[in-house]
């Protein structure tokens, strides 16, 4: 049995917001997965990433409904009104004099502090010192007593714990019963008619020469037409050439159908890494971070190539985290080097039986003990030898900084346009099925 509404959220199709249209449909959280499909499904939604919930509502109109804000994750969205449906009245009382006190500002913030609600507590209609002495006074023994403590509209709050961070807005982490987000089949060639398969092989195969990065950009919905539109763009690039791309090959109406296809790179193996749903922001920002280790000082290209030989990377978020873990590996690409190595790892290193007559590896371990993160690979550039534990600083498209995003959406929501618009939205809808009722409530629905 579905859990009780929390709130709603109007989920909208990006791609016609950005035309200037809100067209999407109120949908109440938490919800599931069931439900989503098929609202996507009635907006006509193939991509995740065209969809964005426009604004919020509540009827209870707790404070949490502040903390939610526009292209907040769908799973994330869900994941709140979970957990918070569970609370009791009171602990929902704690929680809104909790998120004034810290001064929270963010969903996950808000989802984290539901997680550390045991170790704070109310003492309700204390809102002032003066009351606070008096209270203290006519319970002595209470755990109130000698402890931090803030007055907010609720009353007074304190602390009688340590706060943890359960939660650190890492969407991968959500519990699996929270996850509404439909999966949809990405975009792959051997979909296509064997005519335009072979078609685009040609075409990739005479690619323009060019330094550093560049893709095939596609249209997928006249590939699966058998019409090819589609060009060559050099990056790292910026939105205004990215949008004028669009409108040659006719992506304008839904930006969201496109593809990255025969991806050139001068690094080894990271074209093969590149699938063709790739996100366009995380195509770019691995194009600047791969320029910027050309330019550094070090082997920092050399050893992002070890790393994509080395390790299995799934995807090309895995590229960006490699990067940013360059300082974690260190690459031993002379005799002398790559023999402290073998004698530092031992018989822990399978090496070919080229290297065999030069580089030993039964000879006793050196005196430093190995770390429990240490190790070594084998590789084409050398031995690459792991110092520490990489950290995994990139989840999805949305951790690209925004300097680097070139994606051609509007980010910038306008609350009144929206509230005009989805007033609009519902009046239209309503008026198809009571054609003489009045809309004075919906306008109302939407204020509130």
């Amino acid at each position: 049995m579905q859990d009780k509404v929390v709130f709603q959220g109007f989920v909208a199709k990006l791609s016609e917001y950005q035309k200037g249209n809100l067209k999407g449909e109120w949908v109440a959280f938490p919800t599931t997965k069931k439900r989503m499909e098929e609202v996507l499904r009635q907006l006509d939604i193939s991509n995740p990433d065209n969809m964005f919930i426009a604004t919020y509502k509540s009827e209870q109109r707790h404070p949490v409904i502040n903390y939610l804000k526009p292209f907040t994750h769908l799973d994330e969205v869900n994941f709140l009104a979970n957990i918070f449906g569970k609370l009791r009245e009171d602990t929902k009382m704690v929680l809104s004099a909790v998120i004034d006190i810290e001064g929270l500002s963010e969903v996950n913030q808000c989802i984290n502090a539901i997680y550390n609600l045991d170790k704070y507590a109310l003492i309700p209609k204390i809102k002032t010192p003066v009351l606070l002495e008096r209270y203290m006074m006519e319970y002595p023994e209470s755990p109130a007593v000698n402890k931090s403590g803030s007055f907010c509209e609720m009353g007074y709050v304190y602390d009688i714990g340590t706060v943890e961070e359960i939660y650190d807005g890492n969407i991968n982490r959500i519990p699996k019963n929270s996850k509404v987000c439909p999966l949809f089949e990405p975009f792959q060639e051997k979909n296509l008619s064997q005519k335009t398969q072979d078609k685009l092989k040609t075409i990739l195969a005479d690619v323009p020469h060019t330094e550093g990065f560049q893709a095939y950009i596609a249209n997928t919905d006249a590939l699966q037409q058998d019409e090819i539109k589609g060009e060559w763009v050099s990056f790292p690039t910026d939105t205004h050439t990215i949008q004028e791309v669009f409108e040659r090959i006719e992506l304008t109406d839904d930006p969201f159908k496109y593809a990255c296809l025969g991806v050139q790179s001068s690094v080894k193996g990271l074209s093969e890494k590149i699938v063709a749903s790739t996100h366009l922001d995380i195509l770019n920002y691995i194009s600047e971070e791969v320029e910027g280790l050309a330019y550094r000082e070090g082997d920092g290209i050399a050893i992002l190539e070890s790393c994509i030989e080395a390790f299995k990377s799934n995807n090309s978020l895995d590229i960006l985290n490699f990067i940013e873990n360059i300082d974690c590996f260190r690459l031993a690409r002379n005799k002398q080097n790559m023999q402290e190595v073998a004698n530092k790892y031992m018989g822990e290193m399978k090496l070919p039986k080229s290297l065999a007559n030069h580089i030993h590896i039964d000879i006793p371990s050196s005196e430093k003990e190995l770390k429990r993160d240490e190790a070594a690979y084998f590789t084409k550039n050398g031995f690459l030898e792991r110092l520490r534990l990489p950290t995994q600083y990139y989840t999805s498209h949305e951790d690209v900084p925004e300097s680097s995003r070139i994606f051609p959406v509007l980010k910038e929501i306008n609350k009144e346009d929206v509230k005009k618009s989805i007033v609009a939205t519902l009046e239209n809808a309503k008026s198809n099925k009571e054609p003489t009722k009045p809309s004075k409530s919906v306008k109302r629905d939407v204020e509130r």
